[in-house]
């Protein structure tokens, strides 16, 4: 989410004048983020002529209730979580305040459904995905990549092909299944499964790769920064997205497959709410149904026993990527959006 807020802000500045109001404190203070966000909108407002306001988390739901008081249009992206979070207060507020604001910005179908079920106007949801630019593909010798992981992993990769997940250590993501129940049928393949993050499920992981004696096959790497990412991204061969459904805690867009695809790196995903919006199957990236182990075991296998094809996958998943999901293009149906939110409201 973080990044999808900096992108737009950054693309969107391009096309229109934009007063960005953000946090940037530590998150031992976020419960002044609100009534910050809430008083410099209202210094903002005072001195400026906004013409449309815009909430990048639904979070911010009451606040924008807050300042529909100064005759402004307002809307608001909805992410996965932000609506889908189970807590009774939490589902009791949000979806009543969303209902009364003007432009809910879904980043899938699944989130507009989510939103739907709980209320929210059809006529007041649209759909626009999150958006990718292409920071992260080098474009480089990927030999002298792979030499660079090497080191820093602390192992010979000889020619061993890699896969790659990132992502918390969390149910929804999948990743605790995918070792326990998908990486034992792989065995035979010559990889290695580098998984980069951390969470609350790390002591099953390690228990997984433990008693199955994965090892040699599955590497912990712990959280990455972004130039350990783009070296991930340009050196591996395949990335795993392995997600599971988990009630409250849907994945709404699924971002890191759309870094990753950019990158040239064939995905393999679940079928599975926002995920679906992101990849699309057999154009950039493989779509398998979840907790499917031997749909996720004859896809990987394919991929990693064909060098051509996984290499013309790769080619093809990064110009579809770009083609369809570059934040120029997002950023521009931002404000085509914003524009006739504004004429609807007539000039100001």
């Amino acid at each position: 989410m973080q990044r999808v807020a900096y992108e737009l802000s950054q693309h969107l500045s391009k096309l229109t004048d934009v007063k960005l109001i953000k946090w940037g404190g530590s998150n031992k203070w976020l419960p002044l983020v609100l009534p910050y966000i809430l008083l410099r909108s209202l210094w903002t407002l005072s001195i400026t002529s906004i013409q449309v306001i815009y909430l990048q988390d639904g979070l911010l739901a009451p606040l924008g209730l807050i300042l529909k008081l100064f005759g402004k249009p307002i809307a608001i992206t909805i992410h996965g979580r932000d609506i889908a979070y189970e807590n009774r207060l939490y589902q009791f507020l949000i979806p009543r305040c969303l209902k009364r604001l003007d432009l809910i910005i879904c980043v899938s179908n699944a989130i507009r459904d989510a939103c739907l079920t709980r209320g929210v106007s059809a006529e007041k949801t649209i759909v626009i995905a999150n958006g990718i630019s292409d920071g992260f593909y080098t474009n480089g010798d990927k030999r002298s990549g792979r030499a660079k992981l090497a080191q820093v992993v602390d192992r010979d990769l000889g020619d061993k092909k890699i896969l790659l997940s990132v992502g918390r250590f969390v149910e929804k993501k999948g990743i605790h299944w995918f070792v326990a129940e998908v990486i034992p049928q792989l065995c035979d393949d010559n990889f290695l499964y580098i998984i980069a993050g951390t969470g609350t499920l790390e002591p099953v992981i390690r228990k997984s790769i433990e008693e199955n004696k994965l090892e040699d096959n599955v590497l912990l790497l712990g959280w990455a920064d972004e130039d350990m990412l783009r070296l991930l991204y340009n050196t591996a061969d395949i990335f795993i997205m392995p997600n599971i459904p988990v009630t409250g805690d849907m994945e709404g867009f699924g971002l890191v497959a759309l870094e990753t695809s950019s990158c040239g790196l064939p995905v393999v995903a679940s079928d599975l709410e926002g995920i679906q919006e992101a990849i699309q199957n057999n154009k950039n990236g493989i779509l398998i149904p979840p907790r499917s182990v031997q749909g996720f075991v004859n896809a990987v296998k394919q991929l990693l026993e064909n060098d051509e094809l996984r290499s013309r996958f790769g080619t093809q998943a990064r110009q579809y990527t770009l083609e369809n999901y570059g934040w120029e293009r997002m950023a521009q149906r931002y404000r085509e959006e914003f524009t006739r939110l504004r004429q609807s409201y007539g000039k100001f």
